[in-house]
């Protein structure tokens, strides 16, 4: 067994095609991420030094996606997936090099390019989900989308740490070029991926609303997808409300110094690459739906018990299982979404996706925030913790995502 998923791994990383789709997303997230983090030294900055003026890419980021995100998935199904992907990364960087002569000048300026800049992201992101089946055999698609999940996860950590030694040796103008020049090489290497066009007889008359309708239908009739995608929005906004509360949670209860919270993030980044070999096998005996199930109420507990301890070794341990739960969670229902949507119609669910997914680092967060604020970071994280485990029990009442 232990060959048969060496093999596995072995045909994705192979699969060179599939690689530079990742390498796409590797960049692009990287650029993602050093972007965001000049644009919060600027805003905050440019505001006086006001903590509501660092909520502006926060607002950049999730305004385009409530707006955009469903419609963008009608373009993604009616146009040629490979030049979506080129196209946007080309763009984002270009309007990054555009806002470098803003820096000093104006915040309303910067907001308004970057609403533009995360604007295209939307067409770029179901793009990208809606292409990996294409890439990939069926029974690799839970390793494909494990590592996408790892590489969204460590762009995220290596993104933020390389916006420190570059804002503060280069400056923030050079930084920004950094990241537009990260978006050309992702437009780079996804031109070369040889996607097969969508078909011109596949086009179905109506108009853009109408197509977006039908998206939507298919995910209300379809229950699996639409449980699937509920599922996706709690365990994204588990880990945004994490992510918030890491701060605090190390300087308050761990009592290791708020910049030392880093080494929590380490600690779910290994989970999640010790989950990532741990799915493949696991999956060959448990249904993918079971093992969402499971996972989340496993999650929950870990983190209703992680909010009453304050041993660092223990917490350090809890936090990996967590990071372990989330592989098990996103990847298999990535995975189960990919399997159960037809290609004609998977930009638009991955359009609401989308939606869902940046919609997550926005409200959850902002509550969370609140209720840590009132009541403590104790109760907050039991909170979750509960929230969690109850997603997961609310699964095991539909027998047909049991059995995915």
């Amino acid at each position: 067994m232990v060959e048969a998923n060496r093999q596995s791994f072995a045909k994705v990383f192979s699969n060179w095609r599939f690689l530079l789709l990742w390498f796409g997303q590797l960049n692009s997230q990287l650029a993602d991420r050093i972007y965001v983090y000049v644009l919060m030294i600027i805003a905050y900055n440019l505001t006086g030094g006001s903590n509501l003026g660092v909520s502006v890419p926060l607002l950049a980021f999730g305004l385009p996606s409530l707006l955009f995100g469903p419609l963008a998935g009608v373009y993604v199904d009616r146009w040629n997936r490979k030049w979506i992907l080129t196209i946007t990364s080309i763009i984002r960087g270009a309007l990054i090099l555009l806002i470098v002569p803003l820096i000093n000048q104006s915040m309303i300026l910067i907001f308004l390019v970057s609403l533009l800049i995360y604007t295209a992201m939307q067409f770029f992101a179901p793009a990208e989900s809606a292409s990996i089946p294409e890439l990939v055999e069926k029974h690799d698609l839970i390793v494909a989308n494990s590592l996408f999940m790892m590489t969204w996860m460590g762009a995220s950590v290596i993104g933020f740490g390389l916006g420190a030694p570059l804002v503060n040796f280069f400056g923030n103008e050079v930084t920004f070029v950094v990241a537009a020049i990260l978006y050309f090489v992702a437009a780079g290497a996804v031109f070369l991926i040889p996607l097969k066009p969508k078909p011109h007889n596949a086009e179905q008359p109506g108009t853009v609303l109408k197509h977006l309708m039908l998206g939507i239908e298919f995910i209300r009739r379809n229950s699996i997808v639409r449980y699937s995608l509920l599922k996706l929005f709690v365990a994204t906004s588990a880990i945004a409300v994490i992510s918030l509360l890491a701060i605090s949670y190390a300087k308050d209860v761990l009592e290791i110094g708020a910049k030392n919270f880093g080494y929590l993030i380490i600690a779910v980044g290994v989970g999640m690459f010790i989950g990532m070999w741990i799915l493949e096998r696991l999956r060959r005996y448990v249904s993918m739906g079971m093992i969402v199930i499971v996972s989340f109420i496993v999650s929950g507990l870990t983190l209703v018990y992680i909010g009453t301890i304050s041993d660092l070794k223990i917490a350090l341990l809890l936090i990996s299982i967590l990071g372990m739960g989330n592989i098990f969670i996103t990847s298999s229902i990535q995975t189960i979404l990919q399997q159960r949507i037809p290609r004609f119609i998977r930009g638009r669910v991955f359009g609401v996706q989308n939606m869902l997914i940046n919609s997550a680092f926005v409200f959850p967060v902002i509550l969370a925030g609140i209720i840590a604020d009132m009541y403590g970071v104790r109760f907050a994280l039991e909170l979750l913790g509960w929230l969690v485990a109850l997603t997961g029990v609310a699964g095991i009442f539909l027998p047909k995502f049991r059995a995915v």
